[in-house]
């Protein structure tokens, strides 16, 4: 959870500073691009700290959603965590679209010709392309992945609640003092 709320708040601060790089050099009426190529330079630099960020959670998406979901259906129909279900379906639909584009990706860049590298048009746009996919399914973790954290907590205050409190521990009886004299032997 730790890690997810990690991507939560480094998805935050790039989508603000998205958001103020935005307002600022975009026409206000329009809201087109002041400057395009300078604007698609920001965009894709958006979309690549992005993924970056939730590289610390993307290996194990599948499995916060699933142990959210199990957690959910243990938790009472009155409570308010129950309330985040459709935002689990949100954040499922987005792990599977990602776990798709990384693996189209991964077979584009099998298929690329030999000299297309880091560094060069050839490589660089359809990874640009494969991230602006992304993106998006990026941006609903960012905005759903909260309720994994809210139904995590609310399951441990369950779990806590229904934990029977532990018999007190008793101290073994002392032992029986030593004979100081050996049995005596028949």
């Amino acid at each position: 959870m730790r890690q997810l709320a990690t991507y939560l708040r480094e998805s935050k601060q790039i989508l603000d500073t998205w958001d103020t790089y935005s307002d600022e050099h975009c026409d206000p009426e329009t809201f087109e691009p002041l400057d395009e190529a300078a604007y698609g330079i920001r965009q894709r630099r958006r979309d690549t700290d992005t993924l970056n960020a939730f590289g610390r959670v993307y290996f194990h998406a599948d499995v916060l959603v699933d142990t959210a979901e199990h957690q959910l259906a243990r938790l009472p129909a009155s409570s308010a965590a129950r309330a985040h279900a459709w935002q689990i379906v949100e954040l499922r639909t987005s792990t599977q679209k990602l776990y798709e584009l990384h693996r189209q990706w991964l077979d584009l860049r099998g298929n690329l010709p030999e000299d297309a590298v880091p560094g060069t048009a050839a490589y660089d746009e359809p990874l640009a392309e494969s991230r602006a996919e992304a993106w998006h399914y990026l941006d609903q973790w960012g905005i759903y992945g909260q309720a994994l954290i809210d139904i995590n907590a609310q399951a441990q205050k369950q779990a806590r609640q229904h934990r029977s409190p532990e018999a007190p521990v008793k101290a073994p009886p002392p032992p029986e003092a030593a004979p100081t004299t050996p049995p005596a032997q028949r």
